[in-house]
């Protein structure tokens, strides 16, 4: 068999061959720990003048909206209920503490961790928090969070939560706010 034809046959015989699941990003900025900074770090912020928070927009690509089961706790959660099942029931639950607030901002500390699959990944991080409403009161926050990922397409979405808070004074938080993980 010649060479030409050795090729042509590996040829028909690769696109022959069902795909593979598409992988999802294993490091950098699309990696399951560097997506759960960039969640709180710019999903959950807040500045003010910011337009209106509509979870879908900008939480959209954190979750699975097109499957959005999954389990999702948070004690924080504004409302009756901090557990939910449906992201697209638990995301719109926080629109009005969202846009009843001046400004939200966080925090990285330490105590952050990454367990990595190829289809599935879990990390942890701490992180401070401030809101302040737009009735001028500050809460402000420590927080440990636990995301579980699944690889969706090629890209990791968060289809299990954990976010425990506790409230503390605003001064011994100010000088965490703003800062990123230390790799």
């Amino acid at each position: 068999m010649t060479i030409a034809k050795i090729a042509v046959a590996l040829t028909a015989a690769t696109l022959a061959t069902p795909t593979m699941a598409q992988s999802c990003p294993q490091e950098g900025p699309n990696a399951p720990l560097a997506l759960h900074e960039e969640w709180i770090m710019q999903g959950w912020e807040r500045r003010d003048g910011d337009p209106a928070f509509v979870f879908t927009e900008k939480m959209g690509k954190y979750y699975d909206l097109a499957d959005p089961t999954g389990v999702f706790w948070d004690n924080f959660a504004p409302g009756d209920t901090q557990l939910f099942a449906d992201a697209l029931v638990y995301g719109p639950n926080w629109e009005g503490l969202q846009n009843a607030s001046r400004s939200i901002l966080h925090g990285m500390t330490d105590g952050h961790a990454m367990l990595l699959g190829e289809d599935v990944a879990s990390t942890t991080v701490g992180f401070v928090g401030r809101i302040e409403r737009l009735s001028g009161e500050i809460l402000a926050f420590d927080a440990r969070s636990q995301l579980g990922w699944r690889c969706i397409e090629g890209a990791w979405k968060i289809k299990q939560e954990l976010n425990y808070a506790w409230l503390v004074e605003p001064a011994s938080i100010e000088a965490k706010l703003g800062k990123l993980l230390q790799p």
